[in-house]
């Protein structure tokens, strides 16, 4: 997902270079290590992914929630693992864990850390009827649709033997968190942190 109006950062984060690569490229290249890569916004912005798929949003408003309606509607598959841009520090093993738990009589899994992490989750098929619902009712909270489905959340002991500092869930929103993402890329270089 590209998404996001970068109104904190007042620069459009995304592009903003951690460890040489631009925050993007970070989560793109871990993504990609396991699904194909597409990512949604408002338009065709090929500076964000070069050869990577795009998916323009189905509806005008941008929020998350429009972002993974239109993902799960365009890919012909059954779950799709929505992640936000800004997140540069996904585990692998992290992801693989959370794909593992899906199964026939759920709609989506997410990972409940501080709270439910709705843009590191996968979701299915099956939720497309209740997104359309709300975003027709003009609900654009992914959190608030939940509610709605049948969800498998993953608890913080389940995840840690897949990723110790939960760090996956470390997103660049602000510039002290720009600052923080580039301490940690500097202490993983040092170990095996990240």
């Amino acid at each position: 997902m590209a998404g996001g109006k970068s109104v904190r950062m007042k620069e459009n984060k995304l592009l903003i270079k951690i460890a040489g690569k631009r925050i993007i490229d970070h989560t793109i290249s871990v993504v990609s290590r396991l699904f194909p890569v597409y990512v949604v916004g408002k338009e065709n912005l090929n500076h964000y992914i070069g050869n990577k798929s795009f998916i323009v949003d189905l509806y005008s408003i941008s929020t998350p929630l429009v972002g993974l309606y239109s993902a799960i509607k365009t890919l012909d598959t059954e779950a799709v693992f929505l992640i936000s841009g800004d997140m540069p520090f996904a585990k692998v093993d992290l992801i693989m864990f959370l794909k593992s738990q899906l199964s026939k009589d759920i709609d989506a899994v997410v990972p409940f850390y501080e709270r439910p992490q709705t843009t590191f989750a996968f979701y299915k098929k099956s939720c497309l009827e209740t997104i359309l619902k709300a975003i027709e009712n003009t609900q654009f909270s992914l959190k608030e649709i939940l509610t709605t489905l049948k969800v498998k959340y993953i608890y913080e002991e389940k995840m840690r033997p897949f990723d110790q500092n939960l760090i996956s869930f470390f997103n660049i929103n602000t510039r002290e968190q720009l600052e923080i993402g580039k301490r940690l890329f500097s202490t993983a270089r040092q170990s095996t942190f990240v």
